[in-house]
């Protein structure tokens, strides 16, 4: 119970947001119910099926770039009320057309509607976490409980989704709309007035005083400004890329290792790393919580590395001891970069373009997403399985060392500064 005192000291509108994600997550389905309902229910092929399952991951994209441009011209709470309002009533409605190909359509608004509060969520906990050791602790809060709630979901829903669909639509909506109610009536966002008068507004001002002096900036022009921050959302593509294998080449693997045994061996990987996550995510903040955000990725990078990389070994022996220690390796990994991919941006980002930066970061990781099994399956068609996890071994490094890199360059840099800053004080 010690460990959970890392939790300890947050305001209580992080634990309510937490707790609403957490209820949130548990209807965050929606790709793997896509498929489920238009093959189980409407006997759809499995390449018409994916089509919609395409559709709903390209239309993500453009979801949480709009979802982070909204969020900072309309509030970023009002944007997860939004989202999440018109998502309950969205898959509330599929139970009325669970029967015909509507559903299919009405799913995919779905996913929009759900990609529109991702940034806004990251960016709310930014505004609500002044300190950035708060917000470590808020956003690794935030991935425990979400897994808590994507374990949960998809284990209950299973039961009834062949024989009673409109129940998993009812309740999905549901779930929607309790956790939108409890940010309405428990997360409070403070205004700038009254953060002035609480003198919070010159303490945030001061920590983000070399970006803040032109808040109206374009987007775009801001990036060009900050250059190490448009390094590190573009070689963010990475991080996506190499996670993606978990969901792609990681199945791939299991079928050719065990045969006809592969999905009930992928289903045990599952279920490794949603244990390990669970167990390992209070412990690793506890462990790495003195650590920077560019160093705790930079090890969540070479763990990932070594994880996949492990599974190379299943071209000699097929022990599911392998596997199962690659699991937790590449999830301990999973921890340290989902944990603290939001916090390098957190504190380099004005709170006027917190939004638009993280829906940034998630569309580049829609790209990671989407390309990542083509782009795999090109290496598996022309190598072999094995030389793939080799390939993904130095994809994570290079990862690693580029973090290495930015983190250096801003040593440097400030290095520099202080130095040009006590010698134009002795010149005075």
């Amino acid at each position: 119970m010690s460990l959970f005192k890392t939790y300890a000291g947050l305001s209580r509108d992080i634990y309510y947001l937490c707790l609403a994600r957490t209820i949130n997550s548990m209807g965050d389905f929606v790709f793997s119910l896509i498929t489920l309902v238009l093959t189980l229910q409407m006997g759809m092929n499995v390449v018409s099926a994916g089509i919609f399952v395409s559709m709903a991951a390209l239309i993500s994209g453009p979801g949480v770039l709009l979802g982070g441009y909204l969020s900072d011209l309309m509030g970023k709470k009002t944007i997860i009320i939004i989202g999440q309002s018109l998502s309950a009533l969205m898959i509330i409605s599929c139970s009325f057309w669970s029967d015909t190909i509507t559903v299919g359509y009405f799913l995919i608004a779905v996913m929009f509607f759900i990609s529109i509060t991702r940034p806004a969520y990251n960016a709310l906990i930014i505004q609500l976490c002044p300190e950035e050791k708060e917000r470590k602790s808020a956003f690794s809060l935030m991935y425990l409980g979400a897994n808590l709630g994507i374990a949960i979901g998809p284990l209950i829903a299973g039961f009834f989704i062949k024989d009673h669909v409109n129940i998993v639509f009812v309740s999905i909506g549901t779930v929607f709309l309790i956790s939108t109610f409890i940010i309405i009536n428990q997360v409070r966002v403070s205004t700038r007035k009254e953060l002035a008068s609480t003198g919070s507004l010159h303490s945030v001002q001061q920590q983000q005083q070399p970006l803040s002096s032109q808040p109206t900036s374009p987007l775009f022009k801001l990036l060009m400004k900050n250059p190490l921050v448009a390094f590190f959302i573009v070689v963010s593509f990475l991080n996506y890329f190499i996670y993606m294998q978990y969901s792609f080449s990681l199945p791939l693997q299991m079928n050719q290792s065990y045969g006809e045994n592969g999905a009930a061996y992928y289903g045990s990987v599952m279920t490794i790393n949603a244990i390990s996550v669970i167990i390992l995510t209070t412990l690793i903040l506890s462990a790495t919580r003195k650590l920077t955000a560019l160093n705790s990725i930079a090890i969540g990078a070479l763990f990932y590395g070594i994880g996949f990389g492990v599974l190379n070994l299943l071209g000699y022996s097929s022990l599911f001891i392998i596997v199962a220690i690659s699991t937790v390796l590449w999830t301990i990994g999973e921890i340290l970069v989902q944990t603290n991919i939001n916090l390098y941006i957190a504190s380099r980002v004005p709170d006027t373009h917190q939004g638009r930066f993280n829906g940034l970061l998630l569309f580049v990781g829609c790209l990671g997403y989407t390309l990542s099994p083509y782009l795999t399956g090109i290496f598996i068609k022309n190598m072999d399985m094995k030389s793939v996890w080799i390939i993904i071994l130095a994809f994570s490094l290079v990862y690693a060392l580029c973090m290495i890199l930015l983190g250096y360059i801003e040593k440097s840099s400030t290095r520099k500064s202080e130095m040009e800053l006590l010698d134009h004080s002795k010149s005075v």
